[in-house]
């Protein structure tokens, strides 16, 4: 059988989801061999927390240049600069193929404009993620976030205080999709904690990692309550049988069907500003009601969700962008 190689390039890390896609590539497909390198990392405090399993071009050129020469398919993530897409050009073999997939919001940073439309990359397929972006992107195809670790489920016991997990990625307010908190949400928060209501764990600048096994140990995460959409928080949350809060709205959640082909309910625990103490409240003061959500993520991850399903998205795009000729 033929190999082909599947190069993943990314101008930052994107919170490692494209060396995600590549590590389920090389684990669950016997056609597709993959790579992944980014052209530069984040800086400050999250140096190195997104990048341990990408190449970073400026270290390693000469062996980036080799891995692109032998790519017979490029998988571009998000955007590139003119002088990035010159180093792909000037170094693919004629016959390599070329992917795009879009991760963040258009008119928000860091996508301002649809890049697709102005690259001098000719792209053979065009894809988003499956989540709030198909809205903003309704010609490209949806592809789901992937989570690498296995399902697990901690289900809380009667005489515990629950054990709620928030870890918003920045404290940026005022966009329309990037949004990931409030300080009404955090007050709120605090003020439980302080009240030994529930046991609160507000998390910044931890590896991955580290942080998906203090998720393991969670009972609740909370993704966001402001945009209407879930995020990669949700699906960990899912995977560790956690209580998912969002506020994921009607075409958020109608994506996910659509992405899983199901309509099985999709077990996420909404709550919004508005309200938000009382529900909250009710939810950390009922014990069986928390351990029914978290069945109901555990067994809706498990079901739909599982990492060798998912990766199945892209081989199916490899094998369509391979065989069109």
């Amino acid at each position: 059988m033929k190999k082909y190689n599947i190069l993943h390039i990314s101008p930052t890390p994107l919170v490692a989801s494209p060396q995600k896609i590549s590590h389920s590539l090389n684990q669950f497909s016997d056609t597709y061999t993959s790579n992944c390198i980014i052209f530069s990392d984040y800086p400050n405090k999250l140096n190195n927390l997104f990048s341990a399993n990408s190449i970073n071009f400026q270290n390693l050129k000469e062996l980036s240049l080799q891995l692109i020469s032998d790519a017979d398919i490029i998988h571009v993530h998000n955007f590139l600069s003119l002088e990035q897409e010159d180093i792909l050009l000037n170094n693919v073999k004629s016959s390599c193929k070329f992917i795009l997939q879009i991760h963040s919001p258009l008119r928000e940073g860091p996508l301002f404009v649809e890049y697709g439309n102005e690259s001098k990359i000719k792209y053979d397929k065009k894809c988003v993620v499956g989540q709030y972006h198909t809205r903003l992107f309704p010609k490209y195809t949806m592809v789901p976030n992937l989570v690498l670790d296995k399902p697990s489920v901690n289900l809380i016991k009667d005489d515990e205080i629950p054990v709620v997990l928030f870890s918003p990625s920045h404290s940026r307010t005022g966009g329309r999709w990037n949004d990931k908190t409030a300080p009404e949400l955090e007050e709120i928060l605090k003020s439980l904690h302080k009240l030994d209501i529930i046991e609160l764990k507000l998390i910044s600048n931890v590896k991955p990692y580290e942080l998906f096994q203090i998720r393991r140990k969670s009972h609740i995460s909370i993704d966001e309550i402001i945009t209407g959409s879930y995020h990669q928080v949700s699906l960990e949350s899912l995977a560790c049988g956690n209580v998912t809060i969002n506020n994921s709205d009607f075409f958020s959640n109608l994506t996910l069907k659509n992405m899983v082909n199901s309509d099985d309910e999709v077990p996420f625990f909404k709550l919004s500003l508005d309200g938000c103490k009382t529900e909250l409240l009710k939810l950390v003061n009922d014990k069986k009601l928390i351990r029914d959500y978290q069945q109901k993520s555990f067994d809706y991850y498990s079901k739909h969700l599982n990492i060798e399903k998912l990766t199945n998205h892209y081989i199916n795009i490899y094998n369509e962008v391979i065989n069109n000729d």
